[in-house]
């Protein structure tokens, strides 16, 4: 069991109820060590421990997450997650960024102002480092693909969006026109992705994808200032439609995943869930 791995339970057990952590401790840990036998990935199982011991808190008796996982059979295709976990972190860094694009535009009547400036640094990292860090931890999270590699993947998509970061709040510059910056770190972030997932070479076309969209869509950003609508609302519409590049390369994804025929899917989920929400 790796040391993220064994962070995860002990939280999962710290959250569970005190009459109940020294079994759950010691059937969690068994429950993931076990988990490579069956070609599950020991992180997502241990990150749905903890899931369970959160929704779970008032619920007397140990969830069956691990009776079920322990009794898959090896034939089963890999299932990481019941609850789609990956899928629900690309969803908040959609909305956090769509979040912090509102609350740029209501910031808007404090520009200039000196005593603002953190608060406009805070809505900066909402739009560049709390996206990057859902993302990275999906990265994490990803069945199939050794943990080093995906813990490099999530450090690569982190820095990335600390160079972001750095360009939104004019600390650093890049020879990259403001045209395609959007659409350069989308390209970086799906890089990532398809790199930790080892995808055919030919996946590699599909960063043209969000490069594409950056273009076309910046236009779009600009024009917003020019068509009579009060400077808050400019401002927050032109930051949000940066998103757009985004949700192309989550498209690129999905397409790596769907078309890569040489590569087993790791996201189907099987019947028996993992986590067991019904009781």
């Amino acid at each position: 069991m790796s040391a993220l791995d064994r962070l995860l339970v002990s939280a999962a057990v710290a959250v569970s109820p005190a009459a109940h952590r020294a079994t759950r401790r010691e059937q969690w840990a068994a429950d993931v060590q076990g988990a490579a036998e069956l070609d599950l990935s020991p992180t997502a199982l241990a990150f749905g421990a903890l899931t369970t011991a959160l929704l779970h808190r008032r619920v007397g008796h140990r969830s069956t997450w691990g009776n079920t996982m322990t009794t898959v059979s090896s034939s089963v295709r890999r299932a990481p997650h019941t609850i789609p976990t990956i899928p629900v972190l690309l969803a908040v860094a959609v909305t956090v960024y769509l979040v912090g694009c509102g609350l740029l535009g209501l910031l808007q009547r404090y520009n200039g102002f000196r005593g603002a400036m953190p608060v406009f640094l805070l809505d900066a990292v909402a739009v560049t480092v709390l996206p990057a860090v859902a993302v990275g931890a999906a990265v994490l999270l990803v069945s199939g693909a050794p943990l080093r590699r995906r813990a490099i993947g999530a450090l690569v998509v982190f820095a990335v969006g600390t160079v972001w970061l750095a360009v939104t709040t004019g600390w650093f510059n890049p020879p990259v026109h403001a045209a395609v910056w959007s659409g350069t770190v989308a390209s970086a972030w799906l890089a990532v992705w398809l790199v930790v997932l080892r995808r055919p070479g030919w996946t590699w076309s599909l960063l043209l994808l969000p490069l594409v969209a950056s273009v076309l869509v910046f236009p779009l950003g600009v024009g917003l200032w020019g068509v009579g609508l009060p400077y808050s609302v400019a401002a927050a519409l032109g930051t949000a439609v940066q998103v757009v590049p985004f949700l192309v390369a989550i498209i690129g994804a999905l397409l790596a995943r769907r078309l890569s025929t040489d590569v087993p899917d790791r996201f189907v989920e099987h019947g028996g869930a993992l986590v067991d929400r019904s009781a």
